[in-house]
């Protein structure tokens, strides 16, 4: 019996053109909507068996039905990725497909407001209440259109999604990037060390000398505990080796605070006082944990809208938010921060296609914060300093408080033995830029010497003018009286003092200036003018630094024009002029670039250098650098230097090497660096990690690249470290099969986590592992199988169809088995597939798949004869 391959053709497409229209009525459930699956017919006139009979085509009249079962399922809700699910799936009436049960505990994930569902679907609290004890009731399955009104689902069989449309009048009002804190992935016990070793030889006129470090960060979670470790080796010729215990604590976040519990070495935040480093407990907030789209500084837009309106939010010409809002007053509070600023034009477009427009400042400082956002520390322990021979305990806090779109207020104060500090002070945002401004008063009791008493006025602004392309990013200046000091030079004095040293010898600040302002030229490139300024009251003379610089781009590359001045406290002036040029050679994915310098400074000395870099393989995993120098005048006259370095990114850690020889001296260098992981399924090794990272569980899987950090891959044992994650946001991980067995499937390739600070998560892909195998096997005695006839494996599972010329792949078979293909119910129209696959050789290397020649013995004839003779099997590639 063969199939004509022309009515093949027409089958298969018919088959698939009502596979998704069937399947979408089957799992579409929305409240209202029928239940029963559209019916599909097709004419078989033209689809027979060689010996004239029909085939049956009744199992394709509903579609693709889904059978009951419980499946595990990427959720995605309103087009946006939710979680990986097992959802169970529940025949009820009769009907041929299965339909998927919710929860109310899931909706709510889902991020569905219950409250305003049950109101609209009149549901009382005590059927809601009912309905959520049974929902963890087996036996009972709540369809998501009786659960919320208007919802509809959509199962994607082949994908193994469901999507969820879920009325956006029944979502909760949550900030873009808001992850529910249920969600977040405290990860598994384990630990790692990340190491960076690197050795040095000089050799020149004189004995050579070798320097060698191994810097070493070390963690240990248990928990919910984040233990960190910090330290450095370090030794070269003639001296001995040293060790440097730098930083060791322990972290757990405080969810309700939204902040970091840290108990050991750390530092404040200095955000308020200056920045110093402890031995003790912090309790701070985390940023990290509000929404993408509530970090950092945005105003709170607002207006009204007469009708249905589109609300378009512009910055410097550019659409930052679009979204339609309902008649009357409007608020979009979940802007994402754009840096210093510009201010925001608003679009009202009304739905008679009348607009109005109005402007909201927006300019911004460190210390300003979106209305109805805090911002806290709280410190207490010993300040750690090795230059003190008594180190001070000490206690502070800082509060930061947005009490409107306009006014941030702050304040904080600091407490230490013979040290007292209070600030208090506000950040304003007008449409002359952003303001702040605060002062703080210290007092300092002084040893055998008279106490101190200060204070110190510090003010900043930013401002973008949109009309210029003008950016005044940071413009700070700071005047401190002659009796103010800061907790750090107050402990230097207090402990100079005690020793009957000379406390002069720390220098007190008077004034700080600093400027920065950015200027964009059009096409005419981009320019820039810095400057800093400081004095002291206790020494003579200026500290001053001031710089240029023009940015364009021309026909070949880009080159850049740099001036700089700086003048010390003695009064010595240095000038230096610096041209620099890129160039790429070439138009290839990896052509190097060539860049030049020249400099050139007040003393006469005219330095040159070339650089040409560049790198190499799919990832680019290989970099490299040769340069050339050579200098005339000044001290280093005729002073030429050449050099090569590399460095080769492997999935398991990262090697660099560099020498370099001029002016009788010789230079080599060697380096390595990358971390070991330890975790529940074992120790991988992997390029540097982070603090928060994450170990992909794909057994079987190895070869597999993780496309999110370019170089990875999945060792032997089937897991890969991803060095890097974004903690309390939604990372997404995908898996590239490109590299692995042919024998291995991915039941998926993406997974997502929202990992917590310093967690170690595991992200797991289910793969299944087993022989794969293209298997011709005609009818015993003659005759091709039925095109499309399913194809069973010897636990009934579905693994294939039947193709052309009676052609089967399967994949996950045993080395020995059999398989049933199915073309009707009764026992003449099915037959069994008897194989025997050769040893795998795991050392062997396999690029294709096996080809099987069988043959499929009918179910009469297999009770009467048993098995049939073995499978010819050869390999293919």
């Amino acid at each position: 019996m063969r199939l004509k391959p022309l009515a093949a053709i027409a089958f298969s497409m018919m088959a698939c053109a009502a596979i998704p229209h069937a399947a979408a009525d089957e799992t579409g459930s929305g409240q209202g909507k029928t239940s029963v699956a559209a019916e599909v017919s097709f004419d078989n006139t033209y689809l027979r068996e060689e010996g004239g009979t029909a085939i049956d085509t009744s199992r394709f009249t509903r579609g693709n039905a889904v059978s009951p079962g419980t499946y595990s399922v990427d959720l995605f809700v309103n087009g946006a990725r939710l979680s990986r699910e097992d959802i169970r799936f529940v025949s009820k009436g009769g009907a041929s497909g299965a339909k998927p049960c919710f929860s109310r505990a899931l909706l709510q994930r889902a991020g569905v407001d219950l409250a305003k569902a049950d109101a609209a679907s009149g549901r009382t609290a005590s059927t809601s209440a009912s309905t959520s004890a049974s929902a963890s009731d087996a036996s009972t399955c709540e369809e998501i259109g009786t659960l919320v009104p208007g919802a509809t689902v959509d199962f994607d069989f082949a994908q193994q999604t469901l999507e969820l449309s879920l009325p956006q009048a029944f979502m909760r009002n949550a900030a873009r990037g808001y992850v529910p804190p249920e969600q977040w992935d405290k990860g598994v016990n384990g630990g790692f060390v990340s190491y960076n070793a690197n050795t040095f030889r000089t050799d020149g006129s004189g004995p050579g000398s070798t320097q060698s470090y191994l810097g070493l960060n070390a963690g240990l979670n248990l928990g919910s505990w984040h233990i960190r470790h910090q330290s450095s080796v370090s030794s070269g010729t003639g001296q001995r080796t040293q060790f440097d215990n730098i930083a060791t604590y322990a972290q757990h976040d405080v969810e309700k605070l939204g902040a970091q519990l840290t108990l050991g070495d750390s530092s404040t935040t200095g955000e308020i006082f200056d920045s110093v480093s402890f031995r003790g407990a912090q309790l701070a907030t985390d940023d990290r944990m509000l929404p993408d789209s509530m970090r950092g500084y945005a105003p709170v837009v607002r207006g009204v809208a007469e009708t249905n309106a589109r609300v378009t939010i512009r910055q410097n010409g550019q659409v930052l938010e679009e979204t339609n809002v309902a008649p009357g007053p409007f608020e979009i509070n979940d802007l994402y921060s754009t840096g210093y600023g510009g201010d925001l034009v608003v679009t009202v477009t009304e739905a008679d296609g009348r607009s109005k427009e109005f402007t909201v400042p927006f300019a911004s400082v460190a210390q300003l914060l979106r209305p109805g956002v805090t911002r806290f520390s709280a410190t207490a322990g010993q300040l750690r300093n090795d230059s003190l021979d008594s180190k001070p305990a000490f206690a502070q806090f800082t509060l930061q408080r947005g009490l409107t779109n306009t006014v941030t207020a702050y304040g904080g104060a600091v407490a230490s033995s013979g040290y007292g500090a209070v600030n208090f002070g506000g950040a304003l945002n007008t449409g002359f830029g952003a303001f702040s401004m605060d002062i703080t008063g210290a007092a300092t009791s002084v040893p055998n010497a008279q106490s101190m008493r200060g204070t110190s006025l510090r003010i900043g602004y930013s401002k973008f003018v949109a009309a210029t392309d003008t950016n005044v990013s940071v413009a700070a200046y700071r005047f401190s009286s002659a009796g103010y000091l800061n907790l750090s030079d107050a402990a230097s004095i207090r402990d100079i003092s005690e020793h009957g040293g000379d406390i002069d010898s720390i220098y007190r600040q008077r004034n700080r200036m600093q400027v920065s302002v950015n200027q964009k030229l059009g096409e005419h490139g981009t320019m820039f003018i810095t400057g800093s300024s400081q004095n002291y009251w206790n020494r003579g003379g200026t500290d001053t630094l001031f710089q240029a610089g023009y940015t364009n781009a021309f026909k070949y590359g880009t080159y850049s024009l740099t001036a700089g001045r700086t003048r010390t406290m003695d009064g010595q002036l240095s000038n230096e002029f610096l041209l620099s040029t890129t160039i790429p050679l070439g138009h290839a994915a990896h052509a190097p670039l060539l860049t030049t310098n020249a400099s050139h400074n007040s003393d006469g000395a005219t330095n040159m250098q070339a650089n040409v870099s560049g790198s190499l393989g799919d990832t680019n995993q290989f970099s490299y650098n040769g340069y050339g120098t050579y200098n005339a005048g000044g001290s280093s006259a005729n002073n030429g230097n050449a050099g090569v370095s590399a460095t080769y990114r492997a999935p398991y850690a990262t090697f660099n090497a560099s020498a370099s020889g001029g002016g009788g001296t010789r230079q080599v260098s060697a380096g390595v660096q990358g971390s070991v992981v330890a975790h529940p399924g074992g120790v991988t090794f992997s390029q540097t990690v982070g603090d928060t990272f994450g170990v992909v569980d794909a057994p079987a899987a190895a070869g597999a690249n993780v496309t999110n950090a370019p170089g990875t891959k999945v060792d032997s044992h089937g897991y890969a470290v991803i060095p890097y994650l974004s903690p309390y946001s939604m990372n997404t991980v995908d898996l590239d099969p490109k590299g692995t067995s042919t024998d291995v499937e991915f039941k998926s390739t993406s997974a997502q986590v929202a990992p917590r600070a310093g967690s170690i998560v595991m992200m797991k892909y289910e793969t299944v592992s087993g022989r794969a195998a293209l298997i011709q096997a005609p009818k015993l005695g003659g005759g091709t199988l039925p095109f499309g006839a399913s194809v069973e494996d010897e636990q009934g599972k579905m693994v294939g169809v039947v193709g052309q010329d009676s052609r089967v792949f399967a994949r996950g078979l045993e080395e020995q088995g059999a398989l049933t293909v199915k073309w009707g119910s009764g026992p003449v129209e099915q037959c069994r597939i008897s194989y025997t696959l050769p040893k795998k050789d795991p050392k062997a290397y396999n690029p294709g798949y096996l080809s099987v020649q069988s043959h499929c013995v009918p179910g009469v004839e297999m009770q009467a004869n048993g098995v049939p003779a073995k499978a010819r099997t050869t390999a293919v590639r």
